[in-house]
């Protein structure tokens, strides 16, 4: 095949939509450049797998292409490659030794909204308990009429409730914007100081402030961790952590297991400590890899038996698993492709590259 004039862009594996191709046709209708879109799947082999990263100038990857051998080792020794463009939330699995030294790695934006909307789902069911009411009422109790005077009959409320964000950048934004609506009381955490916005009565700096975690630790009813997975991340909530905060509080994590230590987790939870979590990210990721339909041997999250505690919910990592956020992370990487095909700087930037090409 002769060399294209245009940049190529690939799109290995399948892209996070409901339909095949339909991912290749939402860029493709926002691309206001001119690209060579091709596509490689599971059934074109390894061998085509490593020939089109070795002409690409973009590549998406589906996550089904990252546990594929020969992704890595052709990206890596890519002589064309500008950008590998990460269709999803969080790189912590990426580093600058993965990529040609030409190249970058950029995230995309589109989620927001979703994880916003679970963030506030899950504070409004820890409230209203509406998977207790539910089975307790179809089995015959009106223990929760609005009749009843037993005290655990009942449901609390979010109104005037501290909302802590650890993390604050769009998705603790779009969570304090709904947070408000509910006239809660929101408080972000970023590493760098800046301006505090209106959708916030209080906003820390950790570089500034050492002790700004704790503070709104001990202030918080609700935590919801945000935040990137990384060195300064990385187990930074632990057994001190746990005991700053409310024992009413509920921890809420939609970033990385890792931000939390899981020994410490467990048993402050355990012990009710805290007063619960919701957890959407976990430890372990027995199904990464598999086969469709294909079931772990051991499909445990964790090496402790959180789903066995009644005081927690828990989800398998999709609070970003939205149709409407797959969208629009269509949107934010086409506009993403045509900054670099203009030769502007592309959003959200991460990783710079710094293998070694073939």
């Amino acid at each position: 095949m002769p060399a294209s004039t245009k940049p190529v862009l690939a799109l290995t594996g399948a892209l996070a939509t409901s339909k095949a191709g339909e991912g290749r046709d939402l860029l493709a209708r926002h691309l206001t450049t001119d690209w060579d879109i091709r596509t490689w799947t599971a059934e074109d082999g390894e061998p085509a797998l490593e020939a089109l990263l070795g002409e690409a100038t973009v590549v998406v990857p589906g996550t089904d292409s990252l546990f594929v051998g020969a992704f890595f080792k052709g990206l890596k020794a890519s002589p064309t490659l500008q950008m590998l463009q990460i269709p999803f939330a969080g790189t912590d699995w990426l580093s600058a030794d993965l990529l040609p030294p030409q190249a970058i790695a950029a995230g995309c934006s589109g989620h927001e909204v979703t994880m916003a909307e679970y963030t506030i789902g899950v504070m409004l069911e820890w409230e209203l308990r509406l998977r207790v009411m539910d089975p307790d009422f179809r089995s015959g109790s009106w223990h929760f009429s609005g009749s009843s005077k037993d005290p655990t009959s009942y449901h609390g409320e979010i109104w005037n409730k501290t909302v802590g964000i650890i993390g604050y950048g769009g998705i603790g934004e779009e969570t304090a914007k709904r947070a408000k609506a509910f006239s809660m009381r929101t408080m972000g955490l970023k590493r760098s100081a800046m301006p505090c916005p209106p959708e916030l009565d209080w906003l820390g700096a950790t570089a500034d402030d050492p002790d700004a975690v704790m503070t709104l630790l001990r202030e918080s009813d609700y935590i919801v961790l945000a935040c990137d997975l990384n060195d300064a991340t990385r187990g930074m909530i632990g057994a001190t952590e746990f005991a700053a905060m409310k024992d009413t509080a509920v921890l809420i994590n939609i970033a990385r297991g890792e931000v939390v230590q899981e020994e410490p987790f467990y048993e402050a939870l355990k012990a009710k400590q805290i007063a619960g979590a919701v957890i959407d990210t976990w430890y372990r990721y027995p199904a990464r890899g598999l086969a469709p339909g294909e079931v772990p041997e051991d499909p445990s999250p964790s090496a402790y038996p959180f789903t066995e505690l009644e005081n927690v919910i828990v989800t398998p990592h999709c609070s970003a698993h939205s149709q409407q956020a797959n969208y629009r992370r269509m949107i934010s990487i086409a506009s993403n492709l045509d900054k670099l095909a203009r030769g502007e700087t592309p959003d959200r930037v991460m990783v710079r590259g710094t293998g070694v090409a073939a």
